[in-house]
């Protein structure tokens, strides 16, 4: 007997989101939201609803989008106490300038610089010409930092010296190297742990900060959820730590958490640098536990990424960009999803970068040349496989509803 059957090639659609994409639906997922509830939580009693998210970029939309709702109170205790605590904490609530999570993460890169190099300074010019003994308060004038106000209120406030006049400083013993009841060096891999140790502490924070400010708004919504919207998405990856896309739309099978998913137990979160500064003289490994891709690889978050289609060239795909920044931050990813493309054997195929308004889309347009360059954008443009959409456009519904399957196979089976 022979039967012939058509089968369906599987032909992905796949999204890719960023903040953006909490922040489109009012969530306050921002850095600014972040900073300013936490500064407000920690630092007053009443924590209604209302006087908590007067304080998001977000406020007019959750009033509009949300209903209101407690706070865990267990939660608020361990927020405090940990902020209390964290020196990277009470060192980024008081940076007003901070303004994005890019900004962020440069600022971790920022202090990590100031850290690390004047820490070899400190060895060069200190400990080179021999040990200091240890039965006196070993002090220095601020001379030997050049008086450079910035670098000594930094390694003051993450505790690498202590300011003991207005123009003298001694050294934390904890990081000196001690030996024959003198000190003779600075412990370069003391001072790595500690700030690694306070950085996860961060992360603790920032795991609580989701569950309780953010994560029960997914059970509040006054508004109606079109879910169909991303029915035909067979595969969506996303940078942020939020289950928003599986709690709003109703489809966990599908998501990948490329920097890991918030849990406060776990603390398997991504939270850190890009890369190691190229201009720095410290050894690499000093900066590794910073890394993203240290943090990936050591927490194993899901950074396979799209090489799961690899084999599977001859397929039609679409991808769509949604609230990413397309920064140079997350220059490997971008890559690898226009090579891909690049690579692709199928006349379907395209990139859809969605945006919310003019300026967000020259943002989104200037960074895809930084870290594409011209040749590359401006074929993809012309070849209209590089498309910049509306997020509440017909030709976005269009694309996102569309069918790529190509026309069904016939298979012949006999028995």
């Amino acid at each position: 007997m022979v039967i012939t059957q058509h089968l369906k090639k599987f032909m992905p659609k796949i999204l890719i989101t960023g903040n953006g994409f909490d922040l489109n639906l009012g969530l306050p997922t921002a850095y600014n939201d972040f900073i300013k509830i936490l500064r407000y939580s920690t630092s007053n009693t009443d924590l209604s609803f209302e006087s908590v998210y007067a304080h998001s970029c977000n406020h007019k939309e959750i009033s509009e989008r949300f209903k209101s709702f407690s706070f865990d109170k267990t939660n608020i205790e361990k927020l405090n106490e940990l902020t209390a605590e964290s020196l990277w904490f009470q060192f980024f609530k008081d940076e007003f300038e901070i303004e994005t999570w890019i900004d962020f993460e440069n600022k971790i890169e920022y202090v990590l610089k100031i850290l690390f190099s004047s820490a070899e300074y400190i060895k060069e010019h200190i400990f080179s010409k021999g040990s200091t003994s240890t039965k006196y308060r070993n002090t220095y004038n601020n001379k030997i930092l050049n008086n450079n106000i910035e670098i000594i209120e930094v390694l003051s406030q993450f505790n690498l010296i202590k300011r003991i006049y207005e123009d003298e400083f001694e050294l934390n013993n904890e990081f000196l190297v001690m030996k024959y009841n003198s000190f003779i060096d600075l412990d370069l891999s003391k001072i790595t742990n500690y700030f690694n140790t306070e950085l996860i502490k961060f992360k603790i924070i920032f795991n609580y900060y989701f569950e309780t400010f953010v994560f029960p708004f997914y059970d509040n919504l006054k508004f109606k959820v079109d879910r169909s919207l991303f029915m035909k998405i067979n595969r969506h990856y996303t940078f942020n730590y939020t289950p928003t896309f599986e709690k709003i739309y109703a489809n966990s099978q599908i998501t990948k958490f490329l920097h890991g998913k918030i849990n406060s137990v776990e603390n398997k979160i991504v939270l850190g640098i890009n890369e190691i500064p190229i201009s720095e003289t410290v050894e690499k490994k000093y900066f590794l536990p910073f890394t993203k891709y240290f943090q990936k690889l050591n927490n194993n978050t899901d950074y396979a990424f799209i090489r799961e289609f690899s084999t599977k060239l001859n397929n039609n795909y679409l991808f769509f960009f949604w609230g990413h920044s397309l920064d140079k931050s997350d220059e490997d990813y971008l890559n690898e999803v226009f090579d891909f493309v690049n690579d692709l054997k199928t006349k379907t195929k395209k990139i859809i970068i969605i945006f919310h308004n003019e300026e967000s889309k020259e943002k989104l347009l200037l960074n895809i040349l930084n870290v594409r360059g011209k040749k590359d954008v401006q074929d993809l443009m012309r070849s209209q496989i590089l498309e910049f959409l509306h997020v509440d456009s017909k030709a976005l519904q269009k694309e996102l509803n569309r069918d790529i399957t190509n026309r069904p196979v016939s298979s012949t089976i006999m028995y």
